[in-house]
């Protein structure tokens, strides 16, 4: 009996060793395991940097923004902390990576830009606005659209700072001396804060690096957004399917709404706001002035920021009428057969801080201003207006990025003599 008591508490003994060795060896190749993912995942987040200086030379000869976005062997530049456009690059671990593209993750920040992003659910909404709707226009017939996928959508306008880095992060920027942007390199005509001429000399004058980016053209921010795509591909950091580009006017609206269904994102009626002796439409929309540092008004229900004010952003789509019934994930990318006006522009939404209240005299009423009405016409959640693709002069219209589903996207040619000029 002792013997068989012996033998099993022997093999029990060595079951229990048995045990303990694999389990250690299980943590081992655990350890092991994540060590090397660590390892493999820094060096797939790793991009080429560079010290070279890109786009700084003589004031007037400088790399403009077209010539950045041809060139195939833009690298990104490693920025020391006293240039210019200096930020802290966030870094994203492996586990926020996997969320992302597994489109989980509630918020997103762009290692290479620090730009923001915000995760929009699927759904459905009534694109466009009601025939009572004060101040619509003929082309924004309703009609039931679904958005089929989520994605994720810009927090904030693009900035100046998140343009300049990703096209000319060298420019001679301290060099120009005028409170107004060097349009000839495609940079922003709210440039610089202005002092005043008095101060131009001044080395200290405040860049406007926070504020969203304006004068450029569709076709240089559907550019930029391939760019931008093409890093954060190379770092593995894209969903499957999934790319940088501007939003569809579908997409663009449903994240507006946000839910709502009002003249604005706030379920708010016009009339709400000019009975008001102190308007609250400066609370989510910046208007009046010039444009202003993003992220300055409160944000829709989604938690987007300006998308009524500031500048006016682009869309992918060309304009056209809207076709009538239900559709899942609109766009219109060509111009329709037979259109004869509007050919190659490109849709703009959002209005922008050049609408304002009515300016009142003490005598005057709200209803005697009914004519200056029209400035709310292009700040509601479905105005649409549109310019042409290539016009990159345009003061008050900039852009918003998405991470949405893939889209082939043609830029329409330009014409010789345009491109002689």
């Amino acid at each position: 009996m002792n013997c068989l008591t012996t033998l099993s508490n022997k093999k029990e003994n060595t079951m229990k060793n048995i045990r303990m060795y694999l389990n250690k060896k299980s943590r081992f190749s655990a350890v092991l395991f994540i060590l090397l993912a660590g390892v493999l995942a820094g060096q797939l987040f790793a991009l080429e940097m560079t010290e070279a200086i890109y786009g700084n030379s003589k004031l007037g000869e400088e790399t403009t923004v077209k010539d950045s976005l041809a060139d195939a062997d833009f690298k990104l530049r490693k920025l020391e902390p006293k240039h210019p456009l200096y930020f802290e690059m966030p870094e994203a671990n492996a586990s926020q990576v996997r969320e992302l593209k597994t489109l989980k993750a509630t918020d997103w920040t762009v290692p290479i830009t620090a730009m923001k992003m915000t995760l929009i659910p699927a759904g459905q909404f009534v694109m466009g606005s009601p025939k009572d709707e004060k101040y619509r226009s003929e082309n924004e017939m309703q009609r039931n659209v679904t958005i089929s996928k989520p994605f994720y959508m810009g927090t904030y306008e693009v900035t100046q700072r998140q343009f300049y880095y990703l096209t000319i992060p060298d420019y001679n920027f301290r060099g120009w001396k005028f409170s107004r942007g060097p349009l000839h390199v495609g940079a922003s005509f709210h440039f610089r804060k202005n002092l005043g001429w008095g101060k131009w000399l001044d080395p200290s004058i405040e860049l406007l690096l926070d504020n969203p980016m304006d004068c450029v053209s569709w076709a240089t921010a559907v550019k930029y957004c391939k760019r931008l795509t093409d890093f954060e591909r190379q770092a593995g950091r894209l969903p499957e399917g999934y790319e940088y580009r501007l939003p569809t006017e579908a997409e663009w609206e449903y994240a507006c709404r946000a839910g709502t269904t009002g003249c604005f994102n706030t379920d708010a009626k016009i009339e709400d706001f000019l009975k008001l002796k102190d308007t609250k439409l400066n609370e989510f929309a910046q208007t009046g002035g010039g444009a202003g540092k993003v992220g300055d008004s409160k944000p829709n229900n989604f938690g987007l920021f300006d998308m009524h004010g500031n500048v006016s952003e682009w869309t992918l789509d060309t304009y056209a009428p809207y076709k009538p019934g239900d559709t899942a994930d609109p766009v219109n990318l060509k111009n329709q057969p037979g259109q004869d006006v509007y050919i190659d522009e490109k849709v703009t939404r959002g209005g922008s801080y050049q609408l304002f209240n009515p300016r009142l005299k003490p005598e005057e009423k709200i209803e005697d201003k009914l004519d200056e009405f029209l400035h709310f016409r292009t700040l509601r959640s479905a105005s649409r207006n549109s310019i042409p693709f290539d016009f990159d002069f345009n003061m008050t219209v900039g852009f918003r990025v998405v991470l949405a589903p893939e889209m082939d996207v043609p830029i329409p040619e330009v014409a010789d003599k345009e491109k002689e000029d």
